[in-house]
């Protein structure tokens, strides 16, 4: 099925379930996800993904059902968490750029839930392994100053820091005035591009979303060569 837009059902739908969440309420109302959800946001899955690995060759992107697709899963993990509501009330959407757990490697995402729509490039959880190469290469005098010039241009294109900073002080390990402190406070990197509810209607959603991943592709650049990998 081509993609055409999500329409306003989608917004409809997260509305009453913020209202409603419950597995009760889901089970009286999953026809109603599956077509105004799952069937649109799986033909965005293809759609948008088709475009990006034509920029990306090792983009993923999957229409599976069983967790391991691009779709995230509507049921929380509540386990260990103090909020046990069972359904998560947004549409997340992810294209990992490498294998492995999808937030630990540099991803696209895209977003919808009530108030907030957005398209996100970046690495959104670094592993321990990951934040030590970051650091260094955020303190590299070529690579850490390329950073800066990078995120500087994204951000005159509209693209801003979607990542706020994870540690109150620089680590101990290098001086509290680097020129580059902010960076290195940070323990996830990544911008995005924000868009208005009423757009979700509109047919070429996917190709705006590549053109902004186009857009992001020095960040992603950066943080492949951070990684010691090649997305295309």
């Amino acid at each position: 099925m081509p993609f055409t837009g999500f329409g306003q059902s989608v917004l409809r739908f997260l509305a009453e379930l913020s209202e409603n969440n419950s597995r009760e309420w889901f089970a009286e109302n999953k026809d109603r996800y599956e077509a105004d959800v799952r069937e649109p946001a799986e033909a965005f899955i293809v759609a948008l993904g088709t475009l990006l690995e034509g920029r990306f060759p090792s983009v993923i992107y999957d229409t599976r059902r069983n967790g391991a697709g691009s779709l995230m899963r509507i049921y929380r993990d509540v386990r260990f968490s103090p909020d046990k509501r069972p359904l998560k009330e947004n549409v997340g959407i992810i294209f990992p750029l490498a294998p492995g757990k999808k937030v630990e490697v540099p991803i696209f995402y895209f977003h919808i839930e009530l108030g907030q729509v957005f398209f996100y490039g970046g690495q959104h959880v670094f592993t321990p392994e990951a934040l030590d190469r970051y650091r260094r290469a955020v303190d590299d005098k070529r690579t850490g100053p390329a950073l800066q010039s990078i995120l500087a241009g994204l951000g005159k294109q509209g693209l801003r820091s979607m990542e706020d900073p994870a540690y109150k002080r620089v680590p101990r390990s290098y001086p509290a005035d680097h020129p580059r402190a902010a960076l290195l406070r940070q323990a996830a990197l990544g911008v995005g591009l924000n868009f208005g509810p009423d757009e979700l209607e509109r047919p070429d959603l996917a190709d705006r979303c590549a053109e902004a991943a186009a857009s992001m592709k020095p960040l992603m650049d950066w943080l492949a060569a951070m990684n010691g990998r090649t997305y295309g």
